[in-house]
């Protein structure tokens, strides 16, 4: 064994599954957590506690400035590069009020340890240049604006509604000295005014010290490669010399909530319809672990589903409040409870607090009764969650309970206590129904508690805009046309400093790591409608199954079962009722065996039997945005292994025994109809609803769940509701005919088959109702790329939206690409896109890096046949897609020449990111599913790692000149850009200056968005 200088501290098991161990150097004080996790990758969680008393956002500024460059890598963006060789997809961090981590992930454990120690000295040794402060945090550029890549993220939330509440509901929450209220990703006036280099500088020096700094790996790793990788990072620690004495964060005591504070926020909004209430308490100390579990719990018993005392109370009634209670607990020293109510009618926002302390006050006082019953199943629930957390998310779940130890644990069993919660929850089974009520009265109940009402203001909006507006307009006033040359020259010196090129040796100082030896998750498929997937499990037949079937053997504790139908034969006239077909599905009453079973019994019985029930249309779809395979609903539930015939009943169900009532869609319609109004609020959300109307034909699902047109129709159907709610039930009926003929029907199932008993394909043999089989063979599902509008059609080709309720600029563009999975330059596009969109690559340094767009990405989509070019929250999206044309032209057009170096990080960036598709058994069978509908091997991402790493230089060149001019041809494009309407004039201008002439679009709800 190597000789090392860390001892070992702790050794425990996470939930009995994953074994996690604590070590400490004896020499630096640097803590290593080690958790051997299973899969392909590797992550890294590299965690320092960090406090802040003021709104500079120090913590998040420094976040940024570590990027750049450190004593022994002393380039901007090196870290980055060379993560791309070492199978990953560059790295990141996040910044919250507590504490500031930095996080990586490789596929393999080869990379990770090549890469960790360089990383390292980025943390503890960074460069901290000026220069990279003035581009990555503030400046003002040569026109008097202001810019930074910090700056242009805090630009794009600090005034949304949810930000302006939240951050209210912490300010008053925590009064006092407290740096539990502080913004520490800093607000732009600060931004502007008050945070400096020197300010940074000191803030590490503070905080970012060998003892204050926890690693938290996760994956497949030995600790000895692991302590022989730190060994060059613990040389570096000593010879530093001893440091002054730290001072451990987070130990000054926390002023006391004495009072109920209620304040109105108001945000900037162009509708005043709808806004939103926060109500919070004062929640248990951090280290009262088993306290925030009880309140975790009782939070999901009182808000979550349609049969919880407040969705009852404020969504489920004829006139709702709201459209969502939401509930969240932030778990500081003293920890902050509170609930979110989402889309308020806003005459009914000052009533939601007052009705709040009724309902809560009458359960405590037991005159409302307390279903134990109920709550026995949500802690089961939440034992299960925690079991799958273990097989669908386990890096992250780990990680985020040792930060939590490593920032308020003192002991051993603090650690065994955050990384076993299922025993937490089992002790909880055991709680009486008097400790619940006891722990209402506690913390809710008559508590001093703060009470934020968030008011949407037009008034506001058009303030903000004119404000901002008359700031740059003074600034530039009072730069004069020397002082704004001098801002120029100083971007300028400083990109110059910060675009210093490390020497090729740099760049490949570490080696690209082989594929062969990373362990992928096993799976063994079968079908009954496809050869390459024959029936292969003899316990489970398929071949009388009479549907199209597919069945994943893996390894895992849970079974999936999806049934997937495809809508596209739908009659236009009732294609409109898609959302709320699917939003009511499972929260309507099933006639089941001539008995009916009412709607609350089914929400009840379902949370028994099942760990998640959810539909969509397409894949990762969300109500009023497809994904992927936009005609599929996908309707999926994740069972207990013995709960594996409950399951398959309950997928029955839903597709042939539920009832619609003219009620139960009245209360759902109308929770849509409210919910519209955050949506419409989303600059990215809005742009994209637009882009699909110009791509997609009116038969396409992409174009039928517009938020817009949905607000249109469902409205028109809450009316239709009162004058003749037959004619809408019969709709609806009549709809769900037609999606449940077996025609339309495909069932994908994942178990571990040799967990399961009994027979198997019984309960789908039995699953269709009398009237027939449908075919096992591949339907003829109609292909997305097929609802593409052709160009002619489209009126207008490039629209500008105004959004009141945002500060940056969203844009998307696409045009047509290629539309088969198989074709043989996808590779090689995909290569491309990677080179030009890595981190540190063309457009990262920039774009981003010039503080011009905090987002921006390329991406290909066989499955539409799209290709597409996206800036988002952009501080100046002209300049952006200026400057993302430059670069992509530049490279077709041979004025930009292609790198060998980039290009190998471009390939193993790529690479992981395939790997990445299949990180946990849950998504190896998701991507089992898909390849049934790309109509591709189930081999096929191990064969496309073979096909990247073979993209060479000139396949880029060949292959740039065929797909990508069209992207910036103004005569091919079809374009949308959303922004803040006292820009749209200026926007509309600089973009014509550039040939792209856009319709400015004077209301979303109005025009062609609107129409059904």
């Amino acid at each position: 064994m190597a000789n090392h200088n860390f001892e070992l501290l702790h050794s425990v098991k996470a939930n009995n599954s994953i074994p996690v161990s604590k070590y400490k150097s004896k020499d630096t004080g640097l803590t290593v957590f080690l958790a051997q996790v299973e899969g392909p990758l590797v992550n890294g969680y590299f965690c320092l506690a960090t406090e802040a008393h003021d709104d500079d956002g120090l913590p998040h500024t420094l976040e940024h400035l570590i990027f750049l460059g450190s004593e022994k890598y002393p380039y901007k963006g090196i870290l980055d590069l060379l993560a791309n060789r070492c199978l990953a997809s560059g790295t990141n961090a996040w910044t919250d009020t507590d504490h500031t981590c930095y996080t990586m992930t490789n596929a393999g454990s080869e990379g990770f340890n090549n890469l960790l120690p360089i990383y390292i000295d980025h943390i503890l040794y960074p460069t901290l240049k000026e220069s990279g402060y003035v581009t990555e945090v503030h400046h003002v550029n040569g026109e008097g604006e202001d810019a930074g890549v910090v700056y242009c993220e805090m630009q794009a939330r600090e005034n949304s509604g949810e930000s302006r509440c939240h951050l209210a509901m912490l300010r008053n929450m925590y009064p006092g000295i407290c740096g539990f209220k502080s913004e520490t990703g800093g607000i732009m006036a600060n931004l502007r005014d008050s945070t400096s280099h020197v300010k940074v500088m000191n803030y590490h020096k503070e905080f970012y010290r060998p003892e204050n700094l926890c690693l938290v790996i996760t994956g497949q790793v030995t600790p000895e490669d692991v302590f022989a990788a730190l060994q060059p990072v613990e040389n570096s620690i000593k010879s530093k010399g001893p440091l002054t004495e730290f001072k451990r964060p987070w130990q000054s005591s926390v002023p006391s909530l004495d009072k109920t504070v209620e304040t109105i926020v108001p945000f900037p909004s162009d509708d005043e319809d709808r806004g939103m209430v926060y109500v919070g308490w004062r929640g248990p100390l951090a280290k009262d672990q088993y306290t925030m579990q009880a309140i975790a719990v009782l939070l999901q018993y009182l808000s979550l589903s349609a049969i919880s005392p407040l969705e009852k109370t404020f969504i489920e009634i004829e006139q709702p409040y709201c459209s969502k209670v939401g509930h969240s607990i932030i778990e500081n020293t003293e920890s902050c409870i509170y609930l979110t109510f989402q889309n308020c009618l806003t005459q009914k926002s000052k009533d939601i607090y007052p009705k709040l302390q009724e309902v809560l006050s009458r359960i405590s006082k037991k005159k409302d009764s307390f279903d134990m019953k109920r709550m026995q199943t949500l802690i089961h629930r939440n034992v299960l969650d925690a079991m799958n957390n273990v097989e669908d998310q386990p890096h992250d779940t780990i990680a985020f309970q040792i930060i939590g130890d490593f920032l308020y644990g003192h002991t051993e069993d603090d650690l065994k206590t955050r990384l076993n919660t299922i025993d937490g929850f089992k002790q909880l089974k055991l709680e009486s129904e008097d400790y619940w009520i006891n722990l209402i009265g506690k913390y809710f109940v008559d508590k001093p508690c703060v009470v934020i009402i968030g008011e949407p203001s037009i008034k506001l909006m058009e303030e903000m805009g004119q404000t901002e507006k008359d700031r740059v307009a003074k600034q530039r006033s009072e730069l004069r046309e020397s002082g704004l040359k001098k801002m120029a020259e100083t971007l300028e010196k400083a990109t110059e400093e910060n675009e210093i090129e490390p020497t090729t040796a740099m760049l490949t100082c570490v080696d690209v790591p082989k594929v062969a030896s990373i362990k992928f998750h096993p799976i063994s498929p079968s079908s009954n409608h496809n050869n390459t997937t024959a029936n292969k499990t003899t316990k489970f037949p398929l071949y009388d199954i009479p549907f199209r079937f597919q069945l994943d053997d893996i390894h895992t504790n849970f079974v999936e079962m999806t049934a997937l139908i495809d809508s596209s034969g739908v009659p236009q006239e009732y294609k409109l009722y898609l959302p709320l077909f699917s939003e009511a599905l499972m929260e309507i009453p099933i006639k089941r065996n001539g008995v009916l079973i009412s709607h609350e019994d089914v929400i009840s019985q379902l949370e028994s039997d099942t760990l998640s029930a959810e539909s969509s249309w397409g894949f990762q779809g969300s109500t009023f945005s497809c994904g992927s395979f936009p005609q599929l609903l996908n309707i999926t539930l994740k069972v207990e292994i013995d709960k594996y015939e409950a399951g398959v009943k309950w997928l029955q169900d839903f597709l042939y025994n539920t009832v619609f009532t003219e009620d139960r869609l009245k209360i759902v319609a109308k929770r849509l109809v409210n919910s519209i109004a955050s949506y419409k609020r989303k600059g990215n959300a809005v742009a994209r609803m637009i882009l699909n109307d110009l791509l997609f034909q009116k038969e396409c699902n992409h174009h039928i769940v517009s938020a817009v047109r949905q607000e249109t129709f469902l409205t028109s159907i809450g009316k239709l509701l009162e004058s003749n709610p037959k004619k809408v039930v019969e709709d609806v009926e009549n709809l769900r005919k037609i999606l449940t003929n077996p025609m339309n029907l495909r069932v994908h199932v994942a178990a571990d088959v040799k967990n399961l008993t009994k027979d198997l394909s019984l309960p789908w043999r039995q699953f269709l109702p009398v009237y027939g089989a449908g075919p096992t063979e591949t339907g003829m599902m109609k292909k997305t790329y097929e609802y593409i509008l052709p160009y002619t059609e489209v009126k207008e080709k490039s629209i500008l939206a105004g959004i009141g309720s945002i500060e940056s600029a969203y844009l998307y563009i696409a045009v047509p690409c290629i539309n088969d999975f198989n074709h043989p330059d996808l590779p090689s596009i995909q290569v491309l896109i990677q080179y030009l969109t890595q981190l540190e690559g063309p457009m990262w340094k920039q774009i981003r890096g010039l503080g011009l767009s905090y987002s921006y990405t390329m991406y290909l989509s066989p499955e539409s046949g799209l290709l597409c070019f996206y800036l988002g929250r952009s501080t100046h999206i002209v300049n952006a897609y200026k400057e993302g044309r430059d670069i992509v032209l530049g490279y077709i057009n041979g004025d930009i020449k292609y790198n060998t170096v980039e290009l190998e990080a471009a390939r193993s960036s790529l690479i992981f990111e395939i790997i990445e598709l299949e990180k946990n058994v849950s998504d190896v069978s998701h991507q089992s599913l898909l390849s049934y509908l790309k109509q591709i091997d189930h081999d096929y991402n191990k064969k496309l790692l073979e096909k990247v790493s073979k993209v060479t230089i000139e396949d880029l060149k060949r292959v740039g000149p065929i797909y990508f001019p069209q992207l910036f041809d103004v005569n091919k494009i079809r374009c949308v850009v959303c922004v803040n309407p006292s820009k749209i004039e200026e926007i509309n201008k600089d973009f014509k200056e550039l040939s792209l002439n856009t319709t400015v679009m004077a209301s979303i709800e109005e025009g062609f968005l609107a129409e059904v």
